[in-house]
């Protein structure tokens, strides 16, 4: 292995320079393998898809450089000896470049520079010797995907990606790359062999006709190909158009320019820029479900299987809540806010570093009646309350800054109730759908697991909003006496169950506690608002802090570690210095002025 190693640095230092985009081709025209229909991960797609995958796999985008990803795959498989010393691969993490001993002004390093380090092989030793149960630290994830990623290109450059040979006798059995080891006795088969090394020495050479010729040889020959199971050319046109239109970035751009009409439009009280505003919304919609719908023709399956997908519900259930909203309130600023929500998590699933591709899933995920009714009301239900908090931060903002206008904060304090009330209902709905499907999949209604726990948890901190919003002096005594009653019961039955106690318990419990008796105690328009921003961070934890903060359960589709645990404490941080700003300014204001002194009477 030392000696391979040897070997392998020594071709590097003689290695010429780096390619760059300007040694692709200029010539050739991808489009006419683009529909070519090959097997990865679990599923048959384009070549355009396989593509995609890949390369933002490997560099962190889909079209690196500016430059197709087609371009990107089929160069490194036709030339992988080339492109091993290209530096594709982002190691971001600064103690993972101190750890490897790579140069502290980098960030991006090649094939070669990461397989052969002795440091790294050592990481992957000391991860191997892991037990199974061991959740990964940043570093060690960070190893992990960087191995994985290096697997991934050392299959590229072995022309082991690219699998469009279909298995003749099983359907769902594997598909072959195209090599020269298979059976020349097959005609369709050897065709397609020899179609391929003219694709291939017609890109190295850059000759856009003789590869358009080589592209159709090889197109015709595939389909000749004897196979158990090919998938429906509808769906893979489907997902061509899917991949080239990009609903989703279209559809969150949409919002954005729909926000801010709809924010000059409350500014300026022009009616005709209102109905602009509700249009675009209206298209931005539309535009998200025509994606939503391709993505579900595609897969075979509702999208809402992975963080991804839920946000992309999440958005839509913004945008769709919003229009019902502004249809029963006909208030100008449901337009801003549903748009503004909406947009705001579809650019969280565009930029964040999730998975957005379509993968095969669990089959305890698998669709059933429960999951299609669980997921989307669970999702506009977690839009509703978005959007409740969305108000509530600028309902606190009004009454900090201007408490003389109590208008304002009047209006927006009933758009705020119609969302927690909606979203409440929708809420419970989606835990009783959830229990039914768990039931279906699990074999058990309720099982404590934390995601179980965490949205019961949100569901009674909204309720308490509800149930304590009135003024105090409207409330009878023996609600207080009730309440009291049943909050010890609850303590009681936690205490038996938290031993033995540490320092986290019982700072976690003590502010339970001071949670539950701040929202039992606090009464009108400013406490409910700051209630509600406080109890959106319930729905924050049930919905990400479950999967990256925790990271136990049943519900693992989107277990994590690292920046996303770094972000959620930094910006529960910045959210509780706003509500504890509003809080002081606006108490400041309500004390009474000290009484002057009088004047001492004349001698």
């Amino acid at each position: 292995m030392t000696f391979g190693l040897v070997c392998l640095a020594t071709l590097a230092l003689a290695a010429p320079a780096p390619p760059t985009t300007s040694d692709l081709p200029d010539s050739i025209d991808v489009d006419a393998v683009r529909p070519i229909v090959v097997q990865h991960d679990g599923r048959w797609m384009p070549l355009d898809t396989l593509a995609r995958d890949v390369v933002e796999t490997i560099t962190g985008r889909s079209f690196f450089q500016g430059r197709d990803p087609v371009l990107w795959l089929l160069a490194w498989t036709f030339d992988p000896g080339t492109y091993q010393d290209v530096p594709l691969v982002r190691v971001g993490n600064a103690q993972l470049r101190a750890e490897l001993g790579l140069p502290a002004d980098r960030r991006v390093f090649s094939y070669n520079e990461l397989a052969m380090s002795h440091r790294f092989h050592g990481l992957l030793d000391a991860l191997a010797a892991l037990p199974p149960s061991h959740k990964l630290d940043p570093l060690e994830a960070k190893v992990s995907q960087i191995n994985a990623t290096l697997t991934l290109m050392r299959r590229v450059f072995h022309n082991d990606v690219i699998r469009p040979i279909p298995d003749p006798n099983h359907a769902f059995g594997t598909w072959r790359p195209i090599t020269h080891r298979h059976d020349s006795d097959v005609p369709a088969l050897a065709s397609a062999v020899l179609a391929w090394e003219a694709l291939r020495e017609s890109f190295l050479d850059d000759d856009g006709p003789s590869f358009a010729s080589a592209a159709s040889k090889l197109t015709g020959s595939l389909e000749q190909l004897p196979a158990a199971h090919r998938p429906d050319p509808r769906r893979i046109a489907v997902e061509l158009r899917y991949n080239r239109f990009a609903p989703f970035r279209v559809s969150w751009i949409t919002m954005v320019v729909g926000a801010h009409l709809a924010g000059v439009a409350s500014l300026t009280a022009r009616r005709w820029l209102k109905g602009v505003a509700v249009f675009v919304m209206i298209a931005a919609l539309i535009i998200l479900s025509v994606g939503l719908s391709q993505r579900w023709a595609i897969a075979g399956r509702i999208p809402a299987a992975n963080m991804y997908e839920s946000l992309l519900f999440l958005g839509w259930g913004a945008a769709a809540f919003g229009i019902v909203s502004l249809l029963l309130l006909r208030d100008r600023v449901v337009t801003m806010t549903a748009s503004g929500v909406g947009a705001l998590s579809l650019f969280l699933a565009e930029t964040l570093p999730i998975d957005h591709y379509i993968r095969p899933i669990a089959p305890v995920l698998q669709d059933t009646v429960w999951m299609s009714l669980h997921v989307p009301v669970t999702m506009v239900s977690y839009a509703a309350l978005a959007l409740a908090a969305f108000v509530a931060h600028g309902q606190l903002a009004v009454m900090a800054a201007a408490p003389h206008r109590t208008r304002w904060a009047e209006t927006i304090d009933r758009l705020h109730t119609w969302y927690i009330h909606a979203g409440c209902i929708m809420l419970a709905t989606g835990i009783f759908t959830g229990s039914m499907w768990a039931a279906s999949s699990w074999g058990r209604y309720w099982g404590w697991d934390p995601k179980e726990v965490w949205s019961l948890i949100a569901l009674l901190g909204y309720l308490a909003i509800l149930h304590f919003r009135r003024p105090r002096e409207a409330l009878p005594p023996w609600v207080y006496g009730v309440a009291t009653f049943l909050g010890v019961i609850v303590v009681a039955i936690l205490l038996r169950h938290l031993g033995p106690w540490n320092a986290v318990k019982l700072t976690a419990f003590l502010a339970g506690v001071a949670a539950c008796v701040l929202f039992a105690t606090t009464h009108g328009l400013f406490a409910t608002a700051a209630k509600s921003v406080l109890a959106f961070w319930l729905i924050i934890m049930t919905y990400v802090g479950v999967n990256y903060v925790l990271g136990i359960g049943l519900h693992s589709y989107g277990f994590g570690t690292g920046a996303v645990v770094r972000y959620l404490f930094l910006l529960g941080g910045i959210d509780l210095a706003f509500v504890a700003l509003c809080t002081t300014v606006y108490l400041a204001r309500r004390l009474p002025p000290a009484p002057r002194a009088e004047p001492l009477p004349a001698a």
